[in-house]
């Protein structure tokens, strides 16, 4: 038990996160940060992340906590653990989780009192349709709603009477370019609207990847999802910095495309997944407009990945599938970083510290054990993977990271 396509936050999830964006619509309360905390394999080092996370929580005087999952079973042992330490150190919590059918928490304590089920499936059972079971914007409302309701309740009552300014912290300004049409063609370039991919853009990038038997490159139209898929690694955005590190600065971005990673074993045809593959017709195996996958009007680029035989079963044939798609993307990026010649879209993020106001924080437990079940933190690029460090690499011990962090892609999933 673990995760399942249905269920999954990709990549675009965490850089569209709906519980980010929820809390920071808020005026009453300080959004003060997020948790970033790895699923653990083994009992004795998920109490002491969540230990650890609890010491964070308490350092960053937080008055109360949303605490989110994307996995199950064994894995609602991290969020449990995680509630009951915020809980014994007198933060109060909401959890986030697929429970329904299947999902029933395997273990429980007196300070998991509150957790909003995101199940879609009527069945009530994990699926292999990408995005079926997401946590949505709705989910969040939901969570902004109650952990008011707990703070009330914990005599933390929202309306402090405090009337201190906000104070703006870091500032992330997005540029948003919007392209209308793609395909491939002798060089990457962008044009009035119009992406353009370099003709055989994966070939050198195969002969350095000895883990990989072969990519190919396609561009899917909107609409167009009458097609074969392999089972889904990943969705991500497009997008560059130009100025500044990740979660500040300026950013320049790619809407109207959404890059698709996909994969399968030569010889076998062996999926890779963690307890589900979602090979099958596109239309049938992803739900569209979701958080962490594309708006139905994008254009998907689509990175197909054959592995060489056993290669996606192992951590590093799924990292080398997720290097080889950023370096083609890193071509686009290189585009992208200089663009002048389009309108653009112009978005402005601000970190906010309220003072005076109950401080409210995230906590996102990731994938952390390896192979179809790990995230990557900061990487070069927002959304990418290269220069990114593993949660399992780290020991899964938490990271701390601002809301404009989060939404500037310094999350990769590996899923």
């Amino acid at each position: 038990m673990g995760l399942g396509p249905s269920i999954k936050m990709t990549t675009l999830h965490h850089f569209r996160c709906p519980v980010t964006e929820a809390l920071s619509k808020e005026k009453d309360i300080e959004f003060t940060g997020i948790i970033v905390d790895g699923v653990s394999e083994v009992c004795d080092d998920k109490i002491y992340t969540a230990k650890r996370v609890g010491d964070i929580a308490q350092i960053m005087r937080a008055d109360a906590a949303i605490v989110a999952i994307d996995g199950w079973g064994n894995h609602h042992v991290d969020f449990v653990n995680v509630i009951e330490q915020l809980g014994i150190r007198g933060i109060p919590s909401v959890g986030l989780s697929y429970i329904a059918q299947q999902g029933r928490l395997v273990c429980t304590n007196s300070y998991v009192d509150c957790v909003i089920d995101f199940n879609k499936s009527e069945a009530g059972y994990e699926s292999c349709v990408v995005g079926e079971n997401n946590l949505t914007d709705y989910d969040a409302m939901k969570a902004v709603a109650l952990v008011k309701n707990k703070l009330r309740k914990a005599g933390k009552p929202v309306d402090t009477g405090s009337d201190e300014p906000a104070q703006n912290l870091h500032r992330l300004t997005r540029k948003v370019f919007h392209i209308n049409e793609v395909h491939l063609g002798e060089k990457t370039e962008i044009d009035r609207g119009v992406l353009t991919i370099r003709n055989g853009i994966e070939k050198c990038i195969v002969q350095s990847e000895p883990r990989i038997k072969n990519i190919k490159i396609s561009i899917i139209e909107p609409g167009n999802y009458d097609m074969f898929v392999n089972s889904n690694l990943d969705y991500s955005p497009i997008a560059c910095k130009v100025r500044g590190e990740l979660g500040e600065g300026v950013t320049h971005m790619l809407s109207g495309i959404t890059v698709m990673i996909t994969g399968v074993e030569d010889k076998s045809g062996f999926q890779p997944c963690n307890i589900g593959s979602s090979e099958g017709i596109l239309k049938n195996q992803v739900v569209l407009d979701r958080a962490g996958t594309p708006k139905s009007t994008d254009y998907i680029l689509h990175v197909d990945v054959l592995f060489e035989e056993g290669e996606g079963r192992t951590a590093e044939g799924i990292m080398a599938g997720h290097r080889a798609a950023d370096r083609i993307v890193q071509e686009i990026r290189n585009v992208l970083v200089n663009l002048d010649n389009m309108p653009y879209t112009r978005e402005e993020f601000n970190d906010v510290m309220r003072p005076g106001k109950r401080k409210v924080i995230l906590v996102k437990i990731v994938s952390g054990l390896g192979n179809m079940y790990d995230t990557a933190m900061f990487p070069c690029e927002p959304g990418g993977f290269l220069g990114s460090h593993n949660m399992r690499d780290s020991k899964n011990l938490p990271y701390v990271i601002t809301p404009n962090q989060c939404r500037d892609g310094v999350i990769h999933s590996l899923v």
